[in-house]
């Protein structure tokens, strides 16, 4: 989205250069992405001031509010409940977790705000995440090559951690902000030359493909590969490039395979994991000698014996800890997956809530705005978005918490531009 010039001003190259630093936060850590966030819904708010809460709303404007105040019944109501009726004295971590994660409502109305006014220029924040994967990348191949990252970082046990130092995120980065990339060059870039525009863009996927497959992070590599095939599959421009695609992909993981034995290892593990979890039917016992157990599995298990003490509301929002100890061991602080971490938290209504807004969100941008009105030059800004938050809400994946700073983040950026650009006519 181009900004419209009559408004452009030291305001909206703040409020963009704000925006466009998010990909960089993630890799400094959240602390400073909770800053970055903190301070563009301040400067936001200094800004506009209440002209934000006069934008036109829509249905699933007030949906959403309505589940953030689902959220707020559902905390205090828990941790007055715990702390009157348990004698559970753990200082108020839930009402205080569901104060701050309402934060997060603040964020969606201002982006909806400066989506619908014109107000932000996505060429930054496209430009801040391909710089950012460029980094990525090369980093990572160069810690393959000497052991350590060029800030003296070493790997993770057997996967490649580039910046991150201890946390093995690196694919998950990938996954998440090298789509930006590949959607730089036609959306803001002008070269004229199809054969070096074709070539860059061919080069930009074969560095983000390897990258993701050196990193060691197999769901994020799965995620990756649902998205790029999707485009393919529903964009008529580059259908014709599917098969040459998969001969790229074919090449690259057999040289990945053959050549590095910590590739092989995560990949041979990974299909055990698998063929482990769908040959073996959910049972309401589970033997903890069984290899299966030591797959994600037994958290998934944890996850859905824990949504079973609060079937209806929940527990309240990142309560899955205190009440999953109650009755299980091993407890982690989180069930590995969106929904399951949802029904545990929010219980059987919030999680329908959040499904349908979903579901209504991924329809009104893909069936009514990217289907039906299917002009690529239209919806350069959209898709991107529109396929990361599908992969995002895909719920046959592990996971990292719904409601952690860097997720919830992430989740709500993608749902609010998804939301706000299916409302432009262009």
């Amino acid at each position: 989205m181009y900004l419209n010039h009559s408004k452009i001003n030291l305001n909206t190259y703040l409020i963009s250069l704000l925006f466009a630093i998010i990909p960089v936060s993630y890799i400094a850590g959240n602390l400073v992405l909770n800053i970055n966030i903190l301070i563009f819904i301040i400067v936001n708010i200094a800004f506009y001031k209440s002209n934000i809460l006069k934008l036109n709303k829509i249905f699933l404007d007030k949906l959403i509010i309505f589940f953030f105040s689902y959220i707020l019944f559902v905390g205090l109501f828990n941790q007055f409940f715990n702390y009157y009726f348990e004698n559970v004295t753990d200082n108020f971590s839930i009402f205080f977790k569901t104060i701050a994660y309402c934060r997060f409502l603040f964020l969606y109305f201002i982006l909806r705000f400066l989506i619908d006014k014109d107000l932000l220029n996505f060429k930054f924040f496209f430009i801040s995440c391909s710089l950012c994967t460029l980094f990525i990348c090369f980093d990572l191949i160069y810690q393959l090559n000497f052991g350590k990252d060029i800030f003296g970082l070493k790997p993770a046990a057997r996967r490649l951690t580039g910046p991150f130092g201890d946390e093995a995120i690196a694919g998950s980065y990938l996954q998440r902000f090298s789509l930006f990339l590949f959607f730089l060059l036609p959306a803001f870039l002008t070269i004229k030359n199809k054969k070096i525009f074709n070539f860059l863009l061919a080069l930009s996927v074969v560095l983000v493909l390897f990258s993701i497959i050196i990193a060691g992070n197999r769901m994020p590599l799965i995620l990756f590969l649902l998205i790029l095939t999707s485009i393919f599959i529903f964009e008529k421009s580059v259908k014709k490039y599917l098969i040459s695609f998969f001969i790229i992909l074919f090449i690259i993981f057999t040289i990945s395979y053959n050549f590095n034995s910590d590739v092989k290892k995560h990949l041979q593990n990974f299909v055990s994991s698998v063929s482990l979890i769908a040959n073996s039917a959910f049972v309401t016992d589970i033997d903890r000698e069984d290899p299966l157990w030591h797959t994600h599995y037994h958290q998934f298990y944890n996850g859905y014996k824990t949504w079973q003490q609060n079937l209806y509301f929940g527990g309240g929002i990142k309560s899955f800890k205190l009440n999953c100890s109650k009755e299980m061991k091993n407890c982690g602080s989180h069930p590995h997956n969106y929904y399951l971490e949802v029904l545990s938290d929010l219980g059987i209504f919030g999680l329908l809530l959040l499904y349908f807004i979903f579901i209504k969100t991924l329809y009104d941008a893909f069936v009514v705005k990217y289907l039906k009105k299917n002009k690529f030059n239209h919806n350069l800004i959209l898709t991107p978005f529109m396929f990361l938050l599908f992969a995002e809400v895909f719920p046959l994946k592990t996971s990292g918490s719904f409601f952690t700073t860097g997720n919830a983040t992430f989740i709500i950026l993608l749902m609010t531009i998804t939301i706000a650009l299916s409302q432009k006519k262009n």
